[in-house]
């Protein structure tokens, strides 16, 4: 077979691999797909101006069938690893090969040799790309097309058939740069992969790695330059557990488990070097009776290279602490020995006693005991709350009686040392009158509820509101060992049941709110100190008819209580007891008519004064004696030990004097009254 190139002014060759394919295609009959020549007489590609380029293709694009050609130029439908080359050819109408056409390839199971499949022709209309499977275990067969455009016209490939052929990988030269590691330490690991079917070193093969104990800076790795995989591993799990003894790592093809290679490492024992404590926040821990949690923990850590380290011994000692503190389990103070968790952790168990004070523990590594740290952040602070220890604040005690009137009532607490008892200590509350708050819960030793003037509204104008919490009696440690022993402390002042009292007389009177706490288990009957209106106490109880017992045990623990009297009164005064004297009025001022409660808190008093006398003097009055405003709390408990009598009558809060100096008849004196929000009300008399 012979060609004749035409004569044009440019003139271009067939390149070497289309001769040969045109020669292949002049081969004989042995049943090969061969390609057949696509031109008659070569090539011609030209303008009109002479450059290159394909010239006016019309409304015509001929694409050529796809050909996938391998290793060695030949016509193929099969696929491997190793790859091969898809190639069209693109012409105009008349047959001319069209440069510049993009020519996009699809198929499936393969990757192309651009991003997005798509190449552009040469001079001659050829486009080739390289084709690899994706998977290098697919054996499925697929089909093949290419779609070539130019100047906005298509044309597309009738499909090409093709197999995928799945390849047998080996792994060789598995190596560690080293053979004996520290623990933590790391090496480079190394093999390649390689096909066994061609003996030749394989690229993009995924392969796995991994180890009885450690970890990889990758474990999982694509081979690549003639087949290698390196990572690096290191003896450290990925825990962050240390590694120590023979350990084996494995690698093995993903898309061949029959493909595997093994290696030992030896590690060498973990040796710790350094101890940390590792607890951050400070640990309050509550007295043993608090009614807090009875125990804790802290936290050491050992570390190995600055790796926890599992399983290393460390020496505990109980270097600072109270007398009745515990530490490790309960009732040991003795020196210990622990070993560290499999995250190089030490935890150490705390068990306060009764007596507060600093905590120190040192913890040092049996293997060196001059390595060590210390935990000094660590204190035994809060007790239950003490009967002495009880204060309630309130934000005003006499309120509107005609309005809704609010104020707070905070309880403030302590244990017997002065030291703010646990948050969430609840503290509860019950009113003769009004609205308050349930209940509330301590956070740094105090909490507030919110007391309301509403109904149902005494007719005295006097409310009796009693707050109460668990906790515990008074005593005098008469031992020393700041824990109440019977039959040696003394209780200073022994309360048991109570009861809010309402009418205020020092007694319980049936109808009366009752607190009964029950009998607590090995106590004996005591005797009840005598009631205070500040701290009711429900001294006997009946146990049948005519027969009465004390409520009151020699046991610490009890309800502790405190009662305040808060005022409801109206917001127009109600005056008593006035008198005009010589250069002076006296009078007292309440907020009710039954002389129980002063104005409401926060009531402003003044003078209005017209001298309406023609003589020498000026009549200029002052409020001598007595609250020009009526102060937040005002003294309403009064009530006398002996005579059980509410003394609040006639009492400084509100007794009134006023200076008539300079002043004559005909002049003018005249008070003003005014209440604060919610009433805002004011209230003018004449005095003078």
């Amino acid at each position: 077979m012979s060609y004749t190139f035409l004569p044009t002014s440019k003139l271009f060759q067939l390149t070497a691999l289309t001769l040969s394919l045109a020669l292949a295609g002049c081969g004989g009959g042995d049943g090969t797909d061969t390609i057949a020549p696509e031109f008659d007489g070569g090539v011609t590609i030209g303008t009109d101006d002479g450059g290159l380029g394909s010239g006016d293709i019309g409304d015509v694009l001929n694409v050529s069938t796809v050909s996938l050609l391998d290793a060695n130029a030949n016509l193929t439908r099969v696929i491997s690893m190793s790859g091969v080359t898809a190639r069209v050819v693109v012409t105009d109408s008349e047959g001319n090969g069209v440069s510049g056409a993009l020519v996009t390839f699809n198929g499936s199971g393969v990757q192309f040799g651009t991003s997005n499949g798509a190449v552009l022709t040469n001079a001659e209309g050829v486009a080739t790309t390289s084709v690899v499977p994706l998977s290098s275990t697919d054996t499925g067969s697929y089909s093949l097309s290419a779609t070539a455009t130019y100047d906005d016209v298509s044309a597309t490939t009738a499909s090409y058939n093709y197999s995928l052929q799945a390849v047998d990988i080996s792994l060789v030269n598995f190596s560690t740069g080293e053979s004996v590691l520290e623990s933590g330490g790391s090496t480079i690991v190394t093999l390649q992969t390689k096909d066994t079917g061609t003996n030749q070193f394989q690229n993009d093969v995924t392969v796995n790695l991994s180890s009885t104990c450690g970890s990889f800076e990758e474990a999982s790795i694509s081979s690549s330059n003639q087949g290698n995989v390196s990572s690096t591993y290191n003896a450290i799990a990925s825990n962050g557990n240390l590694c120590e003894g023979i350990q084996t790592i494995t690698a093995v093809a993903a898309n061949s488990t029959s493909s595997s290679q093994s290696i030992n490492v030896n590690i060498k024992a973990i040796e710790a070097s350094s101890i940390v404590y590792t607890t951050t926040n400070a640990v309050v821990l509550g007295a043993k009776n608090s009614g807090s949690s009875s125990s804790n923990q802290v936290e050491f850590t050992v570390y190995a290279n600055g790796v926890p380290a599992a399983n290393q011994e460390v020496t505990l000692d109980l270097i600072k602490s109270p007398s009745d503190f515990n530490f490790v389990s309960q009732g040991n103070r003795a020196t210990k020995t622990l070993k560290s968790d499999s995250s190089g952790k030490v935890t150490v168990n705390l068990y306060p006693g009764n007596i507060p004070g600093p905590v120190e523990i040192k913890a040092s590594l049996k293997s060196n005991l001059n390595t060590f740290a210390l935990a000094k952040n660590i204190s035994v602070a809060t007790g239950r709350p003490t009967q002495n220890g009880v204060t309630l604040a309130i934000g005003k005690n006499v309120l509107a009686d005609n309005a809704i009137d609010t104020t707070n009532i905070s309880a403030y607490l302590t244990d017997r040392q002065g030291n703010l008892v646990p948050d969430g200590t609840v503290v509860s509350f019950v009113t003769e009158g009004g609205t308050v708050t349930p209940n509330c819960a301590t956070v740094s030793g105090n909490c507030s509820v919110t007391f309301t003037s509403q109904n149902p509204r005494p007719a005295n104008g006097r409310v009796s509101v009693i707050a109460y919490v668990e906790g515990d009696k008074a005593y005098s440690d008469l031992n020393g060992d700041n824990v109440y022993t019977v039959g040696i402390d003394e209780l200073l002042d022994n309360i048991g049941n109570f009861f809010r009292d309402d009418n205020e007389d020092l007694n319980y009177t049936p109808g009366e709110f009752v607190y009964k706490r029950g009998e607590q288990e090995g106590g004996d009957q005591a005797t009840c100190a005598a009631t205070r209106l500040s701290q009711p106490n429900l001294p006997n109880f009946i146990i049948e008819p005519n027969v009465e017992a004390t409520t009151c045990d020699n046991m610490l623990p009890t309800v502790l209580r405190k009662q305040v009297i808060m005022g409801f009164a109206n917001d127009t005064p109600t005056f008593y007891n006035f008198q005009v004297m010589p250069g002076a009025i006296l009078f007292e001022m309440y907020g009710s008519s039954l002389k129980t409660v002063s104005m409401p808190s926060g009531t402003a008093l003044s003078l209005i004064v017209k001298d309406n006398t023609d003589n020498d003097l000026t009549c200029e009055p002052e409020i001598t004696d007595g609250n020009m405003t009526v102060p937040a709390l005002v003294a309403l408990s009064r009530v006398d030990g002996t005579t059980k009598q509410n003394f609040f009558e006639s009492s400084d809060d509100v007794s009134y004097i006023v200076s008539t100096e300079g002043c004559a008849n005909g002049d003018s004196i005249k008070l003003s009254v005014t209440t604060p929000a919610p009433t805002s009300k004011n209230t003018t008399v004449r005095i003078f």
